[in-house]
This record gives structure tokens, sequence and C-alpha cells, in this order.
């Protein structure tokens, strides 16, 4: 779960040690994905969710961009729409058959 921010239409992340650049503009899809995570503690239980954007560019590559809150993902989500009004958002059936690489 590292910082990823978008900048002159570009999305800006690192992986591992190597900065990477992903051109907004290559993006044919985006959707979110939720997953819940709950944990039995000593004093308790823990509950959390871990969002993650998914994104699909032109030749059917997905980068997955994983954040520690929902929020932070939508966000995400939200500056890809504004820097690409061409984007195809959400996890739709439509979607889904245009896009949908295994």
């Amino acid at each position: 779960m590292g910082k990823v921010t978008v900048e002159d239409g570009k999305i800006i992340y690192r992986k591992f040690m190597k900065r990477c650049e992903l051109e907004v503009s290559g993006l044919v899809w985006a959707y979110l994905q939720q997953e819940d995570v709950s944990a039995k503690m000593c004093c308790g239980s823990y509950n959390a969710e871990i969002g993650r954007v998914i994104v699909v560019d032109k030749n059917g590559k997905k980068e997955i961009f994983q954040f520690e809150s929902m929020q932070e993902a939508r966000e995400l989500l939200a500056r890809l729409q504004q820097s690409n009004a061409e984007l195809a958002i959400g996890y739709t059936a439509e979607n889904r058959k245009k896009f949908d690489v295994q």
C-alpha cells in the first residue's frame, strides 16, 4: 500500500523500489474492489476494509492499486475520471464483457 498520485495525465506510483508511471489516456477501464478484513485479538476484534482500484489499459494489462481505506480508493478513481472522460468506470456486466481479460 503505497502513495499513488495523478499528475500531468499520469498515475505515478512505486513498485518495490522503482518509480512507475502509467498514462491515464491509455486506460480504458477502472473499477473499485473492496475486501473486509477482520481479526480477533486478545483485547477484542479488529475490522477494517481494504480498497483497491483496478485499471486496465488498451493492451489488456491490469494494474492494481491497494489502499488502507475505501475512501482513498474512491478518491483515486475520481481523479482518474477527471483526467480521462472516456474512461469506463465500474464493474458492470457491460464493462466486464467489453474489457475483462483473464
